[in-house]
């Protein structure tokens, strides 16, 4: 179920009640710090709290600032980006370059066009580069007058100490597989098995599980399952060495996906193995007509075997062993553990 904090204008952030509990107090107090640091992972709202964060301090529809309508011509043009006492700064090709920060510090040089509260958005700021960062520091350690700075980044130790010591620090967490999946079909309309499978891909990030869909992981999902036979529990104990060292060849051959396809065949063993005991916690439920006519042909002692051998390829690459070495072992012993 869909858990949102029950508060006008942050419904639509899902997970992240701490924050919010914290923000509504600096804005019910009227005391929002000068600068805020939000830190988390990506795709969890760490942004689009900051928008809504600047909404409320914005908002002409409310006495006073603590939450937003988003019906009013401000919150309107925060929601679209295009607000002009709203300054929203992301990285060019992945640094946040220090021309990028000499523009801003010339702008804030300047008088707001609109009475409300300026607030500058400063995405991904572990980007910042060196001479960037220091001459960031300016602007934090003397804020103009009705400016507030929100800097958003992986964490904490990825900022400059003394930028970092700076801002308030406010952690956002990756949402819970449950909440994804409930903004999934709510915000995209996707079917439930469809978005919890998604989400739990995921690991707790909107903006990856909408990637995960551009990049058609559900296809590749069952492509690879297929490959490496664990749909078809037959064909695992026919296959041939030079079938199995082709599979192996297979999975080496797309080396910056070795971790995530290695995560694919280990949640599908799991999900072999849970189905006849707790269903409800199977992952890959948009494939559950697939998961039981295979479970019908492993036995528990197998199931185990299988996923160990790839535990252990994912621990050995891990540990940097050789690669196309500790595949071929995996795809061996998978071929083997079926004789069980």
């Amino acid at each position: 179920m869909l858990s949102v904090m029950a508060v006008p204008g942050f419904e639509s952030i899902v997970g992240q009640d701490l924050p919010l509990r914290i923000l509504q107090g600096f804005l019910h107090k009227g005391a929002v710090p000068h600068a805020l640091l939000f830190t988390g992972s990506a795709g969890i709202g760490k942004r689009t709290t900051a928008r809504h964060l600047a909404m409320a301090l914005n908002c002409q529809a409310t006495a006073t600032a603590i939450r937003p309508c988003q019906q009013c011509r401000a919150c309107h043009q925060i929601a679209h980006g295009n607000h002009p006492d709203i300054i929203e700064v992301a990285p060019i090709k992945g640094v946040l370059r220090i021309d990028q920060v000499r523009r801003l510090l010339s702008t804030l040089a300047m008088r707001p066009f609109s009475a409300g509260q300026r607030v500058v958005i400063l995405s991904d700021a572990q980007t910042l580069n060196t001479e960037a960062g220091n001459a960031l520091l300016k602007v934090l350690e003397e804020p103009p007058a009705g400016t507030i700075l929100i800097l958003t980044a992986l964490q904490r130790n990825d900022l400059l100490p003394t930028i970092a010591s700076r801002c308030r620090h406010i952690r956002f967490n990756p949402l819970t597989p449950e909440d994804l999946a409930g903004l999934l079909v709510k915000e995209k309309g996707w079917a439930q098995d469809q978005a919890m499978t998604i989400a739990e891909a995921a690991g707790g990030s909107f903006t990856k599980a909408l990637d995960l869909v551009q990049a058609q992981w559900q296809a590749h999902r069952d492509r690879l399952v297929r490959a490496a036979s664990l749909d078809q529990p037959d064909g695992l104990k026919k296959r041939s060495t030079s079938m199995t060292l082709a599979f192996s060849a297979l999975v080496t051959l797309h080396k910056g996906e070795i971790d995530s396809n290695l995560e694919i065949l280990s949640t599908w063993i799991r999900d072999l193995s849970l189905l006849p005991f707790a269903p409800r916690q199977v992952i890959h439920r948009d494939r559950l007509t697939t998961l039981q006519k295979a479970r019908a042909g492993f036995n528990d002692r197998q199931l185990t075997a299988l996923w160990e051998t790839v535990e252990k390829a994912q621990k050995d690459i891990a540990a940097n062993g050789n690669l196309r070495l500790t595949l071929d072992v995996m795809t061996l012993r998978m071929t083997a553990a079926m004789a069980a």
